[in-house]
């Protein structure tokens, strides 16, 4: 991809404002419930406790559905997402709230797109996730982008990594945006993004 290409095919570094979540486990549904709350979808007592509960039992329900864009069922693209062997396992790790610390239990119960798309189902809205990339010129290529106290740097874009719906140009109340970063050891985050005015 080239200079141009990329900046026609992402926003600019101060398109949203990056709201802090969770870093215990829950980051994935604490982005979606702090966006839920500031569009007033939910009663202001609501957790994340729940949300995750919610998701998973919306992904059980549904473990058929046939997902186009992945060209697998639920069941085997949660299989895939969260590295399980059988849909049981994922039913007996992720009735536990993923926020529980618990020395005996695995810390593989985060959120991720299964869980994403249960959520922009259960609450009827779309859910855009956002990477952060910059280019770098000299060696015309996408490198990572920095955020630095929450303001990512002048050369920073959000790339449009993933769309529950497909339709990333709608932009209105039921559009959250939340922004994935991966880091070098491997482990991720979400944090949630509201669109400045």
């Amino acid at each position: 991809m080239d200079f141009e290409e990329f900046i026609n095919t992402t926003y600019q570094h101060d398109t949203f404002d990056i709201i802090d979540t969770n870093t215990n486990g829950t980051c994935c549904y604490d982005s979606i419930l702090r966006l839920l709350k500031i569009h007033k979808k939910v009663k202001p007592n609501m957790n994340t406790k729940i949300i995750q509960s919610q998701a998973v039992n919306w992904i059980i329900k549904n473990k058929n559905l046939y997902l186009t864009d992945f060209d697998l069922t639920m069941e085997d693209f949660v299989l895939l997402t969260h590295n399980l062997d059988s849909f049981q396992e994922y039913i007996d790790a992720y009735k536990i709230y993923s926020g529980k610390n618990d020395s005996s239990l695995t810390n593989n119960r985060w959120g991720g797109t299964p869980e994403l798309i249960a959520l922009s189902n259960i609450y009827n809205i779309n859910i855009n996730i956002y990477t952060g990339n910059s280019y770098d010129k000299n060696r015309n290529k996408i490198i990572k982008g920095t955020i630095i106290y929450n303001k990512p740097r002048k050369d920073f874009r959000f790339k449009l990594l993933l769309n529950t719906n497909n339709d990333f140009k709608k932009n209105d109340e039921n559009s959250f945006n939340i922004l994935y970063t991966r880091y070098r050891n491997n482990s991720s985050h979400f944090d949630a993004l509201l669109k400045k005015k």
